[in-house]
């Protein structure tokens, strides 16, 4: 080596240093070079027990995902969020915007459910149910190893010259990566259109489905995108559920970890010698080239693991190849690595599982308990009474009928009290088609004399010609004492 070129070298071996000075490499996001460039994963995948229980989870999420909005339950798709009616059609049942305790249970039932499952069960839910992991471990990843290899094949030909062979493969692979992106971005704008009428509108009247197609498009390419280029780093930097889990987990949460005191030291198989200390890690790095997001589960908990268990999978298969026994690298917990036991019936999983049971149960009530129409009155007019010249008080309101029903109702509106107070309402009887919410006015008029400090309760009684029957309160206003002073 001449002078010159020994020079070079140790430059470069300075700047690499250098770079290190700045951010060590364990200080780095797997998917980032030390200089800040991306470094893609492709996994090995290992066919083991804990994949093939996450394959299984796939393929019945898969079509769950396409049949939803297809499979008519009571008359509608099995989900359908229509938002030009404000109406969310969910498994037979119809929920209208006026449904706000139910809104409210189910938003808690969400919440506290999400709770449990991060404390308890840890990423689990990210490396077996997140719709991220799924599709890309299970269908955009297989696709790109059928059409280009394993691995190795895969990093071989990223790195060769452009031809007409690399073209043509990588053509193939975009084009199916478009269309499956294509059907699962349709799927998603049929959740909220329904597919008959979408394929309906496109087909006869696409300008006036612009914006449904708009949708489609920019939802495919966002699709493509993500599953084809973001990949893991939507797991590591975009998604916030990694950083939200270090707030839910215990020292009792599960957990994919790896077991030092049997591990460690690290020795490979070449380097052992009889009579060294050597743990039972032959620092294959199997763990790491089988990971999705490269996460060296080595170092300890770490963000970046979406818990796959595919390090799992592909430890016990190095640990059984070497007669060993397996667990290297498994689920456990804080507490069981510290020595301890593992204890998943704890104070805290009593009490999420008390909070998860009273929100769906409770949800579950008002469902069941949920009547054939819902009322509600409003103050209606831009004044919050009016003085009339008999000296009588009205009030206008504006009365808001839902029918949820599938047929048709006709609704009446009596006033229960104040029983010198008088009711007139703009229309009578009410009909309200199926499913439809009916607005009609109305203005009660009261005596002076029944105010109390401006107030006054009215109770009237709604019914129907399919036996709805229901009281509704309401608070009048009036004038202060006998000075008729308006509030």
């Amino acid at each position: 080596m001449t002078a010159g070129e020994s020079a070079g070298a140790a430059q470069a071996a300075s700047a690499h240093e250098r770079l290190f000075d700045v951010a060590s490499e364990e200080d780095l996001l797997y998917s980032l070079s030390a200089d800040g460039r991306r470094k893609f994963m492709h996994p090995i995948v290992r066919h083991g027990r804990f994949w093939k229980i996450r394959r299984a989870i796939a393929y019945g999420l898969f079509p769950l995902f396409f049949a939803l909005p297809l499979i008519p339950v009571g008359g509608h798709p099995a989900i359908l969020f229509d938002l030009a009616t404000r109406r969310f059609h969910v498994l037979g049942t119809t929920f209208h915007p006026t449904d706000n305790l139910l809104l409210a249970a189910f938003g808690f039932g969400v919440i506290v459910t999400a709770f449990f499952i991060g404390s308890t069960f840890g990423r689990m839910w990210c490396g077996y149910a997140c719709p991220q992991t799924v599709y890309l471990e299970f269908l955009f990843r297989p696709i790109e190893a059928f059409l280009e290899g394993g691995p190795h094949k895969q990093r071989t030909l990223n790195a060769a010259p452009w031809d007409g062979r690399k073209i043509a493969i990588k053509l193939a692979k975009w084009s199916i990566w478009t269309a499956v992106a294509f059907v699962m971005a349709s799927t998603f704008v049929a959740y909220f259109n329904g597919w008959a009428p979408l394929v309906r509108g496109v087909t006869t009247n696409p300008r006036a489905w612009g914006g449904a197609l708009f949708t489609i498009a920019l939802l495919t390419g966002a699709i493509v995108f993500d599953f084809g280029w973001f990949r893991d780093q939507m797991c590591t930097i975009a998604c916030p559920y990694g950083r939200l889990q270090n707030v839910m987990c215990d020292q009792d949460t599960i957990l994919v970890a790896y077991d030092e005191r049997r591990g460690d030291p690290k020795v490979k198989v070449k380097d052992r010698v009889v009579g060294v200390l050597a743990g039972d890690c032959i620092d294959c790095r199997a763990c790491v080239t089988s990971c999705p997001t490269g996460t060296d589960i080595r170092r300890g908990l770490q963000s970046e693991c979406i818990g796959t268990a595919q390090c799992v999978d592909a430890c016990d298969d190095v640990m059984l190849a070497h007669g060993k026994p397996i667990g290297l690298v498994g689920y456990t917990s804080a507490r069981e690595q510290q020595g301890g036991f593992r204890r998943i019936l704890r104070p805290r999983t009593f009490a999420y599982l008390g909070l998860v049971t009273v929100a769906w149960s409770t949800l579950a009530v008002l469902v069941f308990m949920r009547g054939s129409a819902l009322v509600e009155i409003v103050r209606g007019g831009r004044e919050p009474y009016r003085m009339l010249t008999t000296g009588d008080v009205a009030n206008q309101q504006r009365v808001r009928i839902t029918n949820q029903l599938d047929e048709a109702q006709r609704f009446t509106i009596e006033l229960v009290s104040p029983k010198d107070a008088s009711l007139v309402v703009s229309e009578s009887p009410i009909l309200v088609e199926p499913e439809r919410l009916v607005t009609v006015n109305a203005v009660t008029t009261v005596p002076r004399g029944t105010f109390v400090d401006g107030q006054a309760t009215a109770r009237y009684l709604v019914r129907s010609d399919r036996g709805f029957s229901q009281e509704v309160q309401f608070l009048l206003v009036g004038p202060f004492g006998q000075a008729g002073a308006r509030p």
